[in-house]
């Protein structure tokens, strides 16, 4: 009996060594367990959500009308306003894009027609110049004409062309040409005072359809 209170010691010497013995044989595989849990776990929180099967059909109309809390026709307006909002803003695009060249457009026209109109006062002032010089032209040969005997301006001024001899004649005074027109042939006469009176109708109405086109058109009455 003695013997046994000497043996408890070795008995529990002996049960701690095989407790560690086996510890030791199980820890590689917990520790093993734990860092591939530990790699694999910040992994799973990173990782993107899976895409959806193959199989997968999308949602339709009537499905998304219903999880929108709307009916399909509302849907179709929707859908329809979206789609007309971008092309609204597709053609505001190209409105800002074509803007600056039709502005560009319209000052190039702008200058043209400055251009247009200073020449045109030119040509103005250079016609005015012209009509002056051939009245004093013509106001000269008047005084030639009337200062010759009549017997000798006669056929002169009948052999002249009508450009040159109409005016003349028509600036002359009515006595002047009387006697001239006394010396002509019958025909010669016939043919200047018809040509004359011609002439006289034509000025007569490039006059009046000056004036009518001067005069601005009279205002429409409202109706009853």
């Amino acid at each position: 009996m003695a013997r046994i209170p000497r043996l408890l010691p070795l008995i529990a010497v002996a049960i701690g060594g095989v407790v560690a013995v086996r510890a030791v044989g199980v820890a590689p595989g917990l520790f093993e367990g734990a860092k591939a849990w530990a790699e694999e776990a910040p992994a799973a929180a990173g990782a993107p959500a899976k895409p959806a099967l193959p199989g997968t059909c999308a949602l339709s109309p009537e499905q998304l009308a219903q999880q929108a809390g709307i009916s399909p026709a509302e849907l179709k307006i929707i859908q329809s306003l979206s789609q007309r909002r971008t092309e609204l803003d597709a053609r505001d695009q190209d409105f800002a894009t074509t803007l600056p060249l039709m502005v560009a457009a319209e000052q190039k026209l702008d200058a043209k027609v400055q251009a247009l109109a200073a020449l045109k006062a030119e040509m103005k002032q250079m016609l005015g110049q012209v009509d002056e010089r051939e009245k004093a032209e013509i106001d000269r040969l008047v005084q030639v004409y009337s200062a010759m005997r009549p017997k000798e301006a006669a056929p002169v001024m009948a052999s002249l062309e009508d450009r040159v001899r109409l005016p003349v004649a028509a600036a002359m005074r009515p006595r002047t040409l009387a006697a001239i027109m006394a010396q002509m042939t019958a025909p010669q006469a016939k043919e200047l005072t018809e040509k004359l009176a011609a002439r006289f109708q034509a000025q007569q109405m490039a006059a009046r359809a000056a004036a009518e086109a001067a005069t601005p058109p009279p205002a429409a009455t409202p109706a009853a």
